[in-house]
Order: structure tokens, then C-alpha cells, then sequence
């Protein structure tokens, strides 16, 4: 059956027009004449593009995913903006680029200071008529902003052993402890576990670390009944499939917008015994790889201590257990579970009276290496961990059974259900005024092989810290950033380092041609589109002189380049005429010879001194790693300072110099200069620039 809209979008915002958008008042008194196109949608966590059928990784049947890309169109080229679950789900439901909001890490987005002042997705939609509705996993880490009309079945990655005694419902699986024969300092034990439900946990009693020990699984911090696939509780994704086509077949007096969000393929890999029955080992096609595929990469991207190298390597090394293969498996086989899960809601939309006017739009939150480019896991900006399927249909008159190939990007979505749903279009223009940054992909939807108004590439960026290397997170690293074409992927990490890949002659992404002549021009030109959408259009310049005061009231000098020259001064201050608050600046500077330059932040301008100092920078110090910032005094280095909230980050050349959180941060205040202990410095700028976040 296929989907369609009872009103074409030209009549639906005629009406809202008419009746007006901003009161929900109203839309509630209209809403036996809102006709307006229902909304499911089924995010999947953690599933690469294998329902895209990609060459060189296992053949996998999904039926249900495929029922939807009959109806609709499948963007073949479709990427995520961070591969990383949080700033990830951030980004689509908040429609802001990382690079705009900041988040890029694993941070909470209500305490981010840009997105606490933004209007989400789903409060969009029942701000302007919508009944909304969610279930699973939409936010990351069980965060959301309470605009659902109603709340399904939380999601929980398990089952999980557990041993008897621990509150931490997170454990490993006590049978797979070998696991860690050949790295016994693994990060995360849990998450590298795989195998059918009927692998059920024993843990042994160990009365010296006072663990009584238990047999079988636990989910939702309670015992999960398992006597047989046949005879078992349900996982997190069957509850959340089947409470989603409850939902679907109620009546409803308004439109409804459901999100679904289906936590498999998330590690660990456990699912009922059937599903790992369709997927012999004998029969799975390993990823095709060659040796030294990584030589020719970025030195960031192809570091061996990331976890997704890691983990390959741990089951590699395992050869005669076959543990590589055993994992694909488990893989396929929750792939393979989701894919049914799918289907249950399909068939409630089919069977539902709104089945005529009901868009479904399924896709992931990132993609997930298999083991290509020698990786098993995400954050990465090759294809394996930033493309991701999307597929919509139900939209009336789009054509059916089509793809388009155009580089589209989760930041996309919430434009194109403005566009569909008959939203304003800027949701933020009375809360913080920030502007979304996709283009909505209905007249891709429309007509696969039409124009858009949208970017020629998709931009996805990566925070230069990766939680495999034993440390606490401590703060957003200078971010690398990949755009991708249709033809091409360009990256560009925060050292500088450069990747190419041309996927007509290269659709694995085994040659680097960054530093191949032929590919100069192209190389050029994805670079300007890549700092483009990094850089976006917010900064503003503070090369003009008017922008800045001196601390003895004395003038710089500006050169016909821009560049801002001040020295001869006893008072050695240079700050901000403007106050900020929740900012970043960026500037080249050349300063003193073997002298530290301080970077203050809610200072006064003072004669004798400088309120408010919260870093020193180098020469002598180092960064957060202990190793020296790369600086070459006397010269023209390049610095990047972020101040949101009480927190202090200062990048130099690239890489991070400090992170400091201070309360006496908090408010707004000027941004200064000086260099303590020297009465005359000399100090030259240029390509100063600023954006308040």
C-alpha cells in the first residue's frame, strides 16, 4: 500500500497561515480538519549502511527495511554530522551543526549553551498541533525535553550478567573474559561481548571480593526470564516496536509524530538464537581489506591506540577461535532482529486507518566500521562510520523505488519535516535566533535527480580525543572535519593532516591522494567547501582598531594587510571594547620572544593590572597531554580560545593547550592580552576574528 498526503503542502500552509501558527490553541479547535501528514520515524543505533548493500561487506537480507525503500526514496549517500551517538542526535534534533553548538563529545545538551536555547524536533511538532510521541533511544543517555505527549518503554541495550552483588548493571560476559588474554587494560569490557540469549551468564561466587555469584541474564535491573527463545521476556527494541504500533493504531484528533529509536546494533551483541541461525559462519564474507592500508593515512585518523583498532585487533588476534567471523555473525544477527522489529511497525501503519497519510523515514544515528580500514567501531570520517541509511517515503506524489545519490546529512531532517509538516521554519527565531543549518531534502524527495539548494558536499567532524586511551574525557579537542561528494572524500584533521579518496576508481578508501598533484584543484576546492560549513557565517572581524582599547589609552598601528601592531607601552593591556559572553576567538599572533602571553577573560582594563586571568599560554607550558604545544616563538602562531559557561579552552596551532573550568567565569566581560613582567612588548595580530555561541 502506498502512503500518501490527503493535501498538497501549498494547502496545508495556506491553512496555517490562516488559522496562525503560533497558537496550538488553535490548531487543537481545527483539529478534525488538520489533515496534515502523520510522522513515524525509526532511528536505529549504531547500523551502518549493510541495508544499502555495499560492496565488500557481508550480504544481508533485511525485507523490512527494504518494504520502505520500495515506497520511497533511499539516499545512498547519506552521512551523519558526528559519529558519535550524543552530538550526533544533537545535531538532527536540534538542527545545528556541532561545530555550531559546540557539542561534539559525550556532554549533556541541556547544559550546552547554544542548544539550551533552542527549540527541538519534537517540540516543534507539538508546539504547532502535533501529537508527539517517543519510545527507545532519541536522545542520548536517556536525556530529553519533556515535549512528548507520552513516553513508551525506556531503552536498555541488554540483557546484561551480573554478579550477585554490583550496581553497575553494565557488566562483561563472564565467558568471554578471554577476550582480554592479549589486552588486559581494555576499555569498556562490556561492549566488545556477543552471542545468542541461550549463551546465558554464570558468575561464579568469589567470597574473597565478597561476590555471591549468579546464573542468567538481568534487564532494567531486574531478572530476565529466559527459558528458550520460545519462552523468554522481551527485549527493549521488541517493547518499544510493539508499544509504537499501539500508538500507530489508536484514533487520534490530531496528526501524531512517533519516534521509534531501536537500540540494536548497539554492542553487546546479544539476540535470540534464530537470528544467529541465518547467518552460518561458513557463509559470512569477511570485508575485504589490504596490507597496509593505513600507511598512506593521517597520523590522527590511523592511530593504532583508538579503540576501533583495538577491538579488531582483539579479535584477530583470537584466529582459532574464529572470533572475527563469530562477531560479524552477531552482527548480522541483530541486524537481522531489527529488521523484524521494523516490520511490526510497517504493518500497524499499513494496518491503520492513517495509513494513506503517514510519512515513515528510517535511518541511524552514525554508521559502524566491520572491520574495514582495519577498524570495528565508529568515530572515524571514512565511509564505514559516517555514512548511514535514510530512506523516506509516504510523501504524496514522490516517486517510489528510487535513490539519490546527492551527499545529504542528518542535519537535513528537521527542515525537511518543517517543510512536509507545514512548521515554521525557523524555530528559534524567538528563543536564542539561531538559524538551521540543513536544507530540507523534499525537492530531493520529490525528484531524485532534481536541483537543491543544498551544500555539494556533507560535512561531518570528529572531536580529536577518542575514550579508548584511559582517560576521562576532558573537554572537546580541536575537532577534524570530512566533507563528502558524490565523488570524493577530502578530511582535514586539526594538525593539518590531509586525506582524498576518489570513490569511482576507490570505493573502499585504500588511497590517499591528498598529496597527488593531478588532485590538486579538487583537493582545493573541497577544502574551501569543507572550512565553509566548519566555519560557517557567524564570525564577525575585530581587525578594525575601533574594536579594541590599549591599556595606556594609546593607539596600534595597522598595516595595509590588517595586521594590528602595538608597542612602546608601559601599560602592556590589549582587550575588547565589546563584552562578551559564551564565545569563540581566533586570531594570529606574533609576540615576544620566550615570554608567555596571558589570555584574560572578565577583565577590567586596568593601569596597574589585569582582573580576571584565567590562562597562560607558551612558550613553556605544555598541553593536556604533557607533551609541548607547537610554537615557534617570535613568530606567527595561531590560537583559538572557546568560553561557554565557566569553561576556558585554549587551542594553539591546533592542538590543545588548556581546559579549565573557573567560577568566577561566569557573566560578561571584555577579552584581553598582556604579557606580565615585560613594561614594552610588542605585539602584532592579524585574521582576528570572533562568534558569540
Amino acid at each position: 500500500m502506498r502512503f500518501k498526503r490527503r493535501r498538497s503542502l501549498v494547502q496545508v500552509t495556506a491553512s496555517l497561515a490562516l488559522f496562525g501558527l503560533a497558537s496550538s490553541v488553535v490548531f487543537r479547535a481545527a483539529a478534525a480538519e488538520d489533515s496534515r501528514p502523520n510522522v513515524v520515524m525509526i532511528i536505529v543505533d549504531d547500523l551502518n549502511d549493510l541495508p544499502l548493500a555495499p560492496d565488500g561487506k557481508p550480504v544481508i537480507k533485511t525485507p523490512n527495511i527494504d518494504r520502505i525503500a520500495r515506497r520511497g526514496v533511499t539516499f545512498t549517500n547519506a552521512h551523519c554530522n558526528d559519529p558519535i551517538c550524543a552530538p550526533s542526535r544533537a545535531s538532527m534534533l536540534f538542527g545545528l551543526y556541532p561545530q555550531t553548538s559546540g557539542l561534539y563529545w559525550f556532554e549533556k545538551w541541556k547544559e550546552n549553551g547554544v542548544l539550551n536555547q533552542c527549540v527541538s524536533l519534537n517540540r516543534h511538532l507539538q508546539n504547532h498541533g502535533y501529537s508527539v510521541f517517543g519510545t527507545g533511544k532519541i536522545y542520548h543517555g536517556g536525556q530529553s525535553d519533556g515535549a512528548f505527549d507520552q513516553r513508551g518503554p525506556k531503552p536498555d541495550v541488554g540483557p546484561w550478567p551480573w554478579d550477585g552483588k554490583s550496581n553497575q548493571s553494565h557488566l562483561p560476559h563472564p565467558a568471554m573474559m578471554y577476550l582480554y588474554d592479549t589486552d588486559g587494560d581494555m576499555d569498556y569490557k562490556w561492549e566488545h561481548h556477543f552471542g545468542p540469549l541461550s549463551m546465558i551468564p554464570d558468575w561464579k561466587p568469589d567470597p574473597a571480593a565478597g561476590i555471591p555469584g549468579y546464573k542468567g541474564w538481568r534487564l532494567g535491573g531486574k531478572p530476565f526470564r529466559y527459558n528458550g527463545d520460545d519462552d523468554r521476556d522481551k527485549l527493549s527494541d521488541e517493547l518499544c516496536a510493539e508499544w509504537s504500533t499501539e500508538v500507530i493504531a489508536r484514533q487520534h484528533d490530531r496528526p501524531f509524530a512517533i519516534f521509534t529509536g531501536l537500540v540494536r546494533t548497539h554492542t553487546p551483541l546479544y539476540a535470540p538464537q534464530e537470528y544467529f541461525d541465518r547467518f552460518p559462519l561458513d557463509s559470512i564474507e569477511l570485508p575485504e581489506t589490504i596490507e597496509d592500508d593505513l600507511a598512506d593515512c593521517a597520523t590522527a585518523l590511523a592511530d593504532r591506540s583508538l579503540y576501533g583498532f583495538r577491538r579488531y585487533d582483539m579479535l584477530v588476534r583470537h584466529q582459532d577461535r574464529q572470533l572475527y567471523r563469530q562477531w560479524l555473525q552477531a552482527y548480522l544477527a541483530c541486524v537481522s532482529f531489527v529488521d523484524d522489529q521494523v516490520g511490526k511497525i510497517l504493518d500497524a501503519v499499513d494496518a491503520s486507518p492513517q495509513r494513506d497519510n503517514t510519512i515513515v523515514i528510517f535511518t541511524s544515528d552514525h554508521g559502524f566500521h566491520m572491520g574495514e580500514k582495519e577498524f570495528l567501531y565508529k568515530q572515524s570520517l571514512w565511509d564505514g562510520a559516517t555514512r548511514v541509511p535514510l530512506i523516506i517515503a509516504g510523501v504524496d506524489g514522490m516517486p517510489q523505488g528510487v535513490t539519490c545519490d546527492r551527499p545529504v546529512s542528518w542535519i537535513d531532517l528537521y527542515p525537511t519535516l518543517n517543510e512536509l509538516c507545514g512548521l515554521p521554519q525557523e524555530p528559534n527565531a524567538a528563543s536564542g535566533g539561531y538559524k538551521l543549518e540543513g536544507h530540507s531534502l523534499v525537492p530531493l524527495v520529490m525528484s531524485p535527480d532534481g536541483d537543491w539548494d543544498g551544500p555539494d558536499v556533507a560535512i561531518t567532524a570528529l572531536p580529536g580525543k577518542d575514550h579508548s586511551q584511559h582517560e576521562r574525557h576532558g573537554g572537546t579537542w580541536f575537532p577534524h572535519f570530512s566533507v563528502r561528494s558524490k565523488q570524493y572524500r577530502y578530511t582535514l584533521c586539526s594538525s593539518g593532516e590531509e586525506e582524498l579518496y576518489d570513490f569511482d576508481a576507490d570505493p573502499r578508501e585504500w588511497k590517499n591522494l591528498a598529496d597527488d598533484p593531478a588532485y590538486a584543484a579538487i583537493k582545493a576546492s573541497l577544502k574551501d567547501q569543507l572550512i565553509a560549513l566548519r566555519d560557517g557565517a557567524s564570525w564577525k572581524s575585530l581587525d578594525d582598531l575601533h574594536h579594541w582599547t590599549y591599556g595606556a589609552q594609546k593607539g596600534g598601528v595597522a598595516s595595509e594587510d590588517g595586521t594590528l601592531t602595538f608597542s612602546g607601552h608601559a601599560s602592556s593591556y590589549l582587550a575588547t571594547i565589546a563584552k562578551y559572553k559564551n564565545f569563540e576567538w581566533e586570531f594570529d599572533a606574533k609576540s615576544p620572544d620566550a615570554l608567555q602571553m596571558r589570555i584574560s577573560y572578565h577583565g577590567s582594563v586596568k593601569d596597574n593590572g589585569v582582573a580576571g586571568t584565567v590562562v597562560n599560554v607558551p612558550p613553556t607550558a605544555s598541553n593536556l597531554e604533557g607533551n609541548a604545544v607547537p610554537f615557534t616563538p617570535g613568530q606567527w602562531n595561531r590560537y583559538r580560545i572557546r568560553m561557554v559557561g565557566e569553561r576556558c579552552q585554549v587551542w594553539v596551532n591546533g592542538r590543545l593547550h588548556s581546559d579549565l573550568v573557573d567560577e568566577s567565569n561566569v557573566g560578561v566581560g571584555v577579552v584581553g592580552l598582556d604579557f606580565p613582567g615585560l613594561r614594552e612588548p610588542t605585539l602584532s595580530l592579524h585574521n582576528v576574528r570572533i562568534r558569540t555561541l
